[in-house]
């Protein structure tokens, strides 16, 4: 049984990696450019609070 949204995701990780030629270097230089350009962060974690993961017994 195929998963229809993981091929999904599997295709635009594929695409995005291939646009920066399997190099996450690359990537990552880009992102962090976009960021200056654009005056905000792509990705901003200094507002998040860790939560405990509670399993069920």
């Amino acid at each position: 049984m195929k998963d229809e949204i993981i091929q999904e995701v599997w295709k635009a990780k594929d695409a995005i990696s291939a646009r920066y030629h399997y190099d996450v270097k690359r990537l990552v230089e880009h992102l962090r450019s976009e960021q200056r350009s654009q005056g905000i962060r792509v990705v901003n974690l200094h507002g998040r609070q860790r939560t405990e993961i509670r399993t069920a017994h």
